[in-house]
């Protein structure tokens, strides 16, 4: 351990120190230079990889930075990498590798290669391991297995020793908890949780990546600049998330010295566990205090007591961090959500306050694979989805500035962004006059290839969510019993199947609308007419994602998304499970905007209205099977926003679930695996002959393939949940017939 790092651990060791002592030991044991790195004469800036290394490795040979053995070639070229070589993808360890050898390598040429840290590398720094899981198994050597059960064996002990501490009964250390506990640990995971550690091999060089750069008048960062940090200068932001870095370091440092954690935690189980030490010491405060009082005394924690606790606090304030805030460089994500007129002057007085032309960042895919050009060529987006086998659509692509303009250069083609300075009006030497394509730049001429070597055509790709194409009804094996739908005015509807509502919601009218404040986020009620039926839809155009989420209840939710598409997704998901309790719905645009359109449940009430008004359900047995399905149906999909207020009620007391946006999580694990204790017969068999790549097929235009991936992980912990319910009760206490 180095000086630095030893006074480091002894401070945080001997006074846990609070968060003014943190900031001031920052300035003592570490300062950056920051100076201006002169203009290259070429800069190639690449977006994410995610692990993509063929693809990568594939761009860099072609734009001309290295040869066929990955050796530097670029001469004095400047390559900048703007951050997220890590998570989704395979082979991010390799892709580490490379950068790591052409860092060395490059200068060796007057060449130079700079590369960012993203918001997965900071994720994989923290224990954020949402989407590590591709890469455990390039971690995994003869060791592996015995690591795992030894680390078994230190949580088995930790968990007791909490409990003591924490006053706490003993936790039950069963199979079931074993088992579910080295599913969420392959083999690979604790080698990956080492190599990132701040002693690690790629953690040491990760932690040394800077957050934002610039090379001549070019600011790079991953995510961009927000207006609420663009007053402090640029090295003062660099700093700061370095700051950042080494104070997470020395406070996992401490919680492990605590034995409050243990040294191979997520950032979920670090979070859980120090925010349950402070409530323990905190309660203990104030009971000691109460006693006090009724003793006519008064009681004060000491010194140690308050430092003590301040550290904790400290920890838990990580969400507020330049380097894990959504509005930090890493995470930031205005430049693309920005409309032209809101972002150019603000963008403007970035630019202005930094004394740079333009902005280069990723982060955002880009859903046509190009990389865009924004604000009059002040910012560049060049995230464009370069792992194509996650992201429907994206390629390979790099940008390039040299020889006064600014280009994209693709695997198969370049387009000129943008020419400045003298003589931009003029073609260079030997350059054809480009064809105007969309995004406002100029394709520039390629030679035709020879036939030897003629492109094929390119393999279709299905529509992603978002997009304006309708995916076709499917043609389910599972029809719906009948039932008799009400249109407006409570008169029957003459549809018989799901996929006349469907035809009738796709093509009908739209005659009146009206706002309706239910829910979290609220519906428009669409009045629909077509040949002389009448019938109500909810449309639901809510689509929002932030990286990090504060709660109602105060709890931060990582990878948060709300949205439309997810009640598309639930509806399909029912059908393949033979489940007729989800509304028909439909993608539809309504005035320029996308979202979901369902047919309107008339005549029914809600849970929260029955429960108020205490009326008891005609068929009590019926009523509590039904809730059993739910429960089921809601774990699968890891619903967050299940309330009394989207379950509803119809006259023939038949439960409906409504309002799933706050759906289909990242999540391994189940929701509420305790609420499952019976299961409904035929959903059973469907759960478990399930066809996996029936499920990607059908859901694929509304879900991302880790949120399909992470449903079907699901699957299997419902399965096992309901197979250890039966081998402990017998089958027929666990299985039922809905009556």
């Amino acid at each position: 351990m180095d000086k630095k790092s030893s006074l480091w651990s002894f401070y945080l060791r001997r006074s846990f120190a609070p968060a003014a002592a943190l900031v001031a030991l920052f300035l003592l044991c570490s300062t950056v230079a920051f100076p201006e790195p002169p203009a290259a004469p070429r800069v190639v800036a690449i977006g994410d990889v995610h692990g993509d290394f063929d693809a990568f490795a594939a761009l860099l040979q072609h734009n001309g930075l290295v040869d066929s053995n990955l050796k530097w070639t670029g001469d004095d070229t400047t390559l900048v990498q703007t951050g997220d070589l890590l998570d989704r993808g395979k082979k991010a360890r390799t892709v580490m590798d490379l950068l790591m050898a052409l860092e060395k390598d490059a200068p060796r040429k007057k060449g130079r290669v700079i590369v960012l840290l993203g918001n997965h590398e900071m994720m994989n720094i923290t224990g954020d391991l949402r989407y590590a899981e591709p890469m455990f198994a390039s971690f995994m050597d003869s060791g592996s297995e015995g690591r795992r059960k030894k680390a078994w064996a230190a949580y088995v002990e930790w968990q007791k020793s909490r409990a003591e501490a924490l006053k706490k009964p003993e936790p039950a250390i069963t199979e079931e908890l074993q088992a579910a506990w080295m599913a969420a640990h392959p083999l690979g995971f604790f080698e990956h949780r080492e190599a990132m550690g701040p002693a690690g091999k790629y953690g040491r060089w990760l932690r040394a990546r800077p957050g934002v750069a610039r090379v001549g008048e070019t600011i790079f960062a991953h995510g961009g600049i927000s207006p609420e940090i663009a007053s402090a200068p640029l090295e003062a932001i660099e700093q700061r998330m370095r700051d950042e870095v080494r104070a997470w370091d020395a406070l996992v440092q401490f919680l492990s010295e605590q034995k409050i954690i243990l040294p191979f935690f997520t950032i979920n189980e670090m979070t859980a566990a120090a925010q349950e030490e402070m409530e323990f010491r905190q309660r203990a405060i104030a009971e000691r205090q109460a006693a006090a009082a009724q003793a006519g005394k008064t009681y004060q924690p000491d010194d140690a007591e308050k430092k003590y606790i301040e550290t904790l606090q400290r920890f838990l304030s990580y969400p507020g961090w330049y380097s894990i805030n959504p509005s930090g460089p890493l995470w930031f994500r205005g430049y693309a959500q920005w409309s032209e007129e809101e972002g150019e002057p603000q963008v403007a007085r970035l630019l202005a306050g930094f004394g740079a032309a333009r902005l280069v960042v990723g982060h955002t895919p880009q859903k046509d694979g190009r990389i865009a050009k924004r604000f009059g060529g002040k910012v560049f987006l060049i995230d464009t989805g370069m792992l194509s086998s996650y992201y429907a659509g994206g390629r390979a692509a790099a940008l390039e500035i040299a020889q006064n303009k600014i280009s994209a250069v693709y695997m198969d083609s370049r387009v000129v962004l943008q020419e400045f300075g003298a003589g931009a009006s003029q073609p260079a030497a030997g350059e054809q006059a480009g064809e105007d394509i969309p995004g406002g730049g100029v394709q520039e001429k390629q030679p035709a290839p020879a036939p030897a070597q003629a492109a094929q055509p390119a393999t279709p790709q299905p529509a992603p969510p978002h997009s304006s194409a309708e995916p076709a009804a499917h043609t389910g094996n599972t029809p719906r019993p009948a039932h008799v739908w009400v249109g407006a005015e409570s008169k029957p509807l003459p549809f018989q199947t799901d996929e006349q509502i469907m035809e009738f919601l796709n093509t009908a009218k739209i005659v009146s609308k009206k706002t309706v404040g239910v829910g979290i986020t609220s519906i428009e009620k669409f009045a629909l007419e077509k040949d002389g039926i009448h019938m109500n839809a909810a449309f639901r155009a809510h689509d929002e994602e932030k990286d990090i989420a504060r709660m109602a209840n105060g709890q931060m939710e990582m990878g948060f998304r709300d949205t439309y598409i997810f009640e598309n997704a639930a509806y399909e998901l029912a059908r393949i499970l033979g489940l007729d309790t989800v509304p028909p719905v439909v993608l539809r645009s309504y005035a320029g905007r996308r979202g979901s359109l369902q047919i309107w449940l008339e005549d029914t009430m809600m849970e929260s209205e029955r429960q108020k008004k205490k009326i008891r359900p005609p068929d009590p047995k019926r009523w509590n099977q039904q809730v059993q399905i739910l429960r089921v149906f809601d774990n699968l999909i890891y619903n967050t926003d299940r309330n009394m207020g989207n379950i509803l009620i119809d006259k023939d007391w038949k439960l409906w679930m409504i309002d799933h946006t706050r759906a289909f999580r990242r999540y391994d694990q189940l929701n509420n695996a305790n609420a499952i204790v019976q299961c409904e017969r035929s959903l059973w068999t469907r759960l478990q002959q399930l066809n996996e790549g029936e499920v990607r097929q059908r859901l694929k235009p509304y879900l991302r393939g880790a949120e399909i991936d992470a449903l079907l992980k699901r699957r299997i912990k419902i399965i096992e949940r309901i197979n250890a319910l039966i081998a402990e009760k017998g089958e027929d206490a666990v299985l039922f017939k809905l009556n």
